[in-house]
């Protein structure tokens, strides 16, 4: 599961953009270890409803995925990790600007997999551009972009 340490003195905004980072990465475990249903409407409900239509995501290589190909890409992997697991951490989550209803969000992503102890593991600094928009899941915001890059010495082997 995603986890990450209390912050204190967090903005009701920082707050809110924190728990959604940390409820998508949840879910995120939940698909790759196979612990949801492998459905389009599981898969809708709690991931693919929280990207835009117009999403993209650079990833740490610096390829460019757009929200078509990321929803294809993570579809496929359901319970890719189900024998070996995996866990996500989110650390370090706060809001770099906002300007209206948006927000810039830097958070540290350390990932481990492989079981006890792990075999891996990775960590990467990433920015997610964040809406408010109104309904949308439990903390009302729509990831619009995240762009991730590896951490010194903490990329893939």
């Amino acid at each position: 599961r995603a986890s990450t340490p209390n912050v204190a003195m967090a903005s009701p905004v920082e707050e809110r953009c924190t728990a959604e980072i940390v409820r998508l990465h949840d879910a995120f475990v939940e698909w790759f270890t196979g612990s949801s249903d492998n459905t389009r409407d599981a898969y809708d409900s709690e991931i693919g409803s929280a990207l835009s239509p117009s999403f993209s995501m650079v990833t740490p290589s610096g390829n460019v995925v757009p929200a078509v190909l990321l929803g294809e890409r993570l579809r496929g992997a359901h319970g890719s990790h189900s024998e070996r697991g995996i866990e996500i951490e989110i650390r370090n989550a706060q809001v770099a600007s906002s300007v209206g209803l948006v927000h810039l969000v830097r958070y540290e992503e350390w990932q481990r997999s492989g079981g006890r102890p792990p075999v891996a593991e990775t960590a990467r600094i990433s920015t997610a551009l964040l809406r408010e928009e109104e309904g949308n899941g439990p903390h009302g915001l729509m990831w619009m972009h995240v762009h991730e890059t590896w951490m010194p010495e903490k990329g893939p082997s």
